[in-house]
């Protein structure tokens, strides 16, 4: 997965682009998702930073907003907090949730009886 993290109106950090790399590729190892890069901006406007985070996901791209805070990791943690959510709940809708079909399960209560 690439990993691309731009700021606007402050110079970055070797630390924070490697923290937020950390952030991103912990939150998204434990999905089974084809993810070919992942976008992250941070914005400082009257001392606050906001960040965006955009992932793409093969079938559905994921994108979230954080609010504004002082701190530049807290904004960071919230955005890949909604990222990693949303790509939860596309793979729980993209997920099988049914065993087999209704011909096997009356098939197997048959069987059984």
């Amino acid at each position: 997965m690439e990993i691309t993290v731009s700021v606007r109106h402050f110079e970055l950090s070797n630390e924070i682009r490697e923290y937020a790399k950390g952030a991103i590729e912990a939150a998204f190892a434990e999905f089974r998702l084809k993810i070919s890069h992942a976008d992250l901006v941070l914005d400082l406007q009257r001392n606050m930073t906001s960040a965006s985070l955009s992932v793409a996901i093969k079938d559905n791209p994921v994108s979230a907003v954080s609010a504004a805070y002082d701190n530049v990791y807290k904004a960071i943690e919230e955005v890949v907090d909604k990222c990693s959510t949303q790509a939860r709940k596309y793979l729980d809708k993209k997920q099988d949730h049914k065993c087999c079909s209704l011909k096997d399960a009356e098939a197997a209560k048959v069987s059984e009886a």
